[in-house]
């Protein structure tokens, strides 16, 4: 990853449930179908951490569950409501086929973020605990109404 600057918010920031609200319920952001779905993304759908995020201006990267072809779309939804995105990291699964469904919430994903913040040496902050298991001080766990997080 590229270096670090004082511009640049040092931990990795999960997606739904940290910085947006997460609604697996509700198709109007999340659909593994649709993975432009999330154009739909307002003011109103940011948890307070992820406004503070956006209000902090600095450049910050997303290690997200969901999967590659959600990259470009979560860019262009987060960059309209004036976060200053870095990199998305994405270690999902995109649904082609019914068993990808079985794949969504695997431990091979969540073993997949622990990996990455641990090669990068850089904190997790993820609202679910088990995306954060064995990274000690490297993981934070926060919630979906959290103000704050350890820089």
């Amino acid at each position: 990853m590229k270096e670090m600057n004082k511009k640049t918010l040092k931990p990795l920031f999960d997606l739904d449930g940290t910085l947006i609200k997460e609604d697996r319920e509700s198709d109007r952001l999340f659909d593994f179908f649709r993975p432009h779905a999330i154009l739909a993304l307002t003011e109103d759908d940011l948890t307070p951490l992820g406004t503070l995020v956006r209000d902090s201006g600095k450049e910050f990267d997303i290690l997200t569950a969901r999967g590659h072809k959600n990259a470009e779309f979560v860019r262009i939804a987060l960059e309209a409501l004036g976060f200053n995105v870095g990199r998305i990291v994405t270690v999902g699964i995109d649904i082609n086929t019914a068993e990808d469904m079985d794949n969504v919430s695997s431990k091979r994903v969540a073993a997949k973020k622990v990996r990455i913040a641990k090669f990068v040496q850089r904190k997790l902050v993820d609202n679910d605990e088990r995306n954060l298991r064995g990274l000690g001080e490297l993981g934070e766990l926060v919630s979906e109404d959290q103000k704050e997080f350890n820089r």
